[in-house]
């Protein structure tokens, strides 16, 4: 045989891995207590369920229901967003739930003639024995069929439904509803193994922020948040349920928390106890109040659909939200003092601008920051993570802790900050004390000589800084000017 050339000449290519993105900052997150899905409800085993167009959102849910409603008011912006997803809160007990994620066919589920699995169901063991598919003509049919066997193996109330995959119940509700994945000759065909399955057990009902602490323990991302129309103007005791409460986990969770208010008294400079005083007293940086006076409409999706449209890595692409249309949500027809009230709570609405102008203002957060600057920072923040993170990442030796290695790093800052510039958030300006920035921003580091040398041993380096001057936008102009014959 021949010799081969790797005897004389041999190379070895290694490839740095895939770095990450700084992530998706157009995700509107839509919490509702609604279990009245047209096809599947999302259950407490998947408590999120994301969609990326009105039609996907129709494939779930009513046309009637308040998703679809806030869906509406979010695809009907231009640029059209993309990304809904819907967060559930239970009011009620939930069943023990057992989600399945097969992908066998009804032709190969037909081939079972004498399967078989086990799982426990409230406590009890349930072992199905001789399962016979083969009659099966739908996979509703396999459902029934495994529904049947459940309940006959002993398990009283289970039930067995088949939407994206089959779902296994138990027949109580509440926190003594237990339920476990399957094992088993059969169980991995049916996607019931604890590989492929999510399991939940039952939940006692719970309040909007038990829900939203939940979701976000399942790992779902969103940017902002719009809530069901039920949890508007709750100014009550604290009991989980409180608008204040959701603005204040959306504050800590760092989400745009996008309120609606519908109450009246919002208008008036004699209350300060409606919901955009009492978020505007909290100084909350990440909450927007958007007044309506129509209850059934959800303006702040809008707001935020428009919002979601900015592609932060395009050049001058960011945008203020005041003075921007709203499609679909009416415009509110106030009087000069009704409207000075509202932006002096810091509240926002779609209003008569002339006798034929419709447009959103101010978009002022209840901390008297604008929304456009607290959701590009977000983004800023994480393009700043994600750029040093990939510098680690993707670098297949090591980055040495030298001044070089520092030096590296401020570089690798620089080019973050630097996309800050470009896409308008940041641009040459002053900064309080009077220094003035000529490229926008201006990065600090601390020496390696000057380093602890415990940080040193520890691979930590906390020297690197930052101070940027903002670009902020124009939302008014005042003209003076004198006229001579």
């Amino acid at each position: 045989m021949a010799i081969e050339i790797t005897e004389f000449a041999d190379v070895s290519i290694s490839v740095s891995p895939v770095g990450v993105t700084a992530g998706d900052f157009g995700i509107l997150g839509f919490l509702t207590n609604e279990t009245d899905s047209a096809n599947v409800p999302v259950s407490a085993a998947e408590r999120s369920r994301s969609y990326t167009s009105l039609a996907s959102v129709a494939g779930d849910w009513a046309a009637s229901s308040e998703v679809y409603k806030a869906a509406m008011a979010f695809y009907g912006q231009t640029p059209t967003p993309k990304d809904f997803v819907v967060l559930m809160t239970f009011i009620t007990d939930q069943k023990a739930s057992l989600v399945g994620g097969g992908t066998d066919t009804l032709q190969q589920l037909q081939l079972i003639t004498s399967g078989s699995f086990s799982l426990k169901i409230d406590g009890a063991d349930v072992d199905v024995t001789l399962l016979d598919l083969s009659a099966a003509t739908s996979m509703e049919d396999v459902a029934l069929i495994l529904e049947t066997e459940i309940v006959a193996a002993g398990a009283s109330g289970a039930t067995v439904s088949h939407g994206y995959g089959f779902v296994v119940q138990s027949g109580t509700t509440g926190t003594l509803s237990t339920i476990t994945a399957a094992t088993g000759v059969s169980a991995e065909a049916l996607g019931l193994e604890v590989f492929q399955a999510k399991v939940s057990n039952g939940i006692a009902a719970e309040t909007p922020v038990d829900g939203l602490a939940a979701v976000q323990t399942s790992g779902a991302e969103f940017t902002a948040l719009v809530t069901h129309k039920d949890y508007r103007d709750n100014v009550g005791i604290a009991d989980g349920a409180t608008t204040l409460e959701i603005a204040q986990w959306c504050e800590a969770a760092k989400v745009i928390f996008m309120n609606t208010s519908n109450d009246l008294s919002t208008l008036s400079s004699v209350n300060d106890g409606d919901v955009a005083s009492v978020l505007k007293a909290a100084t909350l940086r990440f909450s927007l109040t958007t007044f309506s006076k129509n209850v059934s409409q959800y303006p702040s999706a809008s707001v935020f659909g428009r919002a979601a449209s900015v592609n932060f890595a395009a050049v001058g692409s960011t945008i203020t939200l005041n003075l921007k249309q709203m499609p679909g949500v009416s415009a509110e027809d106030l009087t000069p003092n009704e409207f000075a009230v509202l932006r002096s709570k810091y509240a926002s609405a779609v209003v008569l601008i002339g006798k034929s102008t419709n447009a959103y203002t101010d978009s002022r957060m209840a901390s008297g920051s604008w929304l456009d600057t607290t959701h590009g920072l977000m983004w800023l923040e994480a393009r700043c993570e994600a750029d040093m993170f990939n510098l680690l990442y993707t670098t297949n030796t090591k980055i040495p802790y030298t001044q070089t290695g520092i030096n590296t790093c401020v570089a690798t800052l620089e080019r973050s900050l630097e996309a800050a510039v470009r896409n308008g958030l940041a641009a040459p300006g002053f900064l309080p004390d009077g220094t003035f920035l000529p490229k926008g921003y201006k990065v600090t580091s601390v020496s390696l000589g000057d380093t602890p040398a415990g940080d040193v041993s520890n691979r930590l380096y906390a020297g690197l800084s930052f101070v940027m001057s903002g670009a902020g936008a124009l939302h008014e102009v005042q003209v003076s000017g004198s006229f001579s014959e």
